[in-house]
């Protein structure tokens, strides 16, 4: 597996319910939700939750009037179910909805999961144009 793929350790996590999973990576839960309470940043500049992947937007020809990404810029994760071509897809978007492209397939597994089970995540542009995902457990 390299490292593009799900750093918390393949596809085993997925069938993880979401307080397991808190536990295994001693999180506290939230009270009343089943969910992790969200990690203190250090700063308001640093990402909010806990960084699980770093992967690249595949599909990018698809999508020829979007300006890549700069690092730095936030981007949106939202699970499209309904793409015929995936159904685990997860889409990558700018926070104005305008399509960048998806997540790989393979990487994109686990983390669909865990967001059907209502875990949000977000993407950071790193330089190069790497995304950083961050998986945030709870609001």
């Amino acid at each position: 597996m390299d490292r593009r793929h799900l750093l918390l350790g393949g596809g085993a996590l997925a069938a993880l319910p979401l307080p397991a999973l808190a536990a295994g990576l001693g999180l506290p839960l939230a009270a009343g939700a089943g969910l992790p309470l969200p990690a203190r940043a250090a700063s308001s500049s640093a990402p909010p939750g806990l960084r699980v992947l770093e992967s690249y937007i595949a599909s990018r020809d698809r999508f020829p009037a979007a300006d890549a990404p700069r690092p730095g810029e936030r981007l949106r994760l939202t699970r499209e179910p309904e793409r015929a071509f995936d159904p685990l897809s997860v889409r990558v978007e700018r926070p104005c909805g305008a399509r960048l492209g998806y997540l790989p397939a393979q990487p994109a597994q686990v983390l669909a999961a865990l967001m059907d089970a209502g875990a949000a995540a977000e993407a950071h542009v790193a330089e190069g144009g790497r995304l950083h995902v961050y998986l945030q457990l709870a609001a």
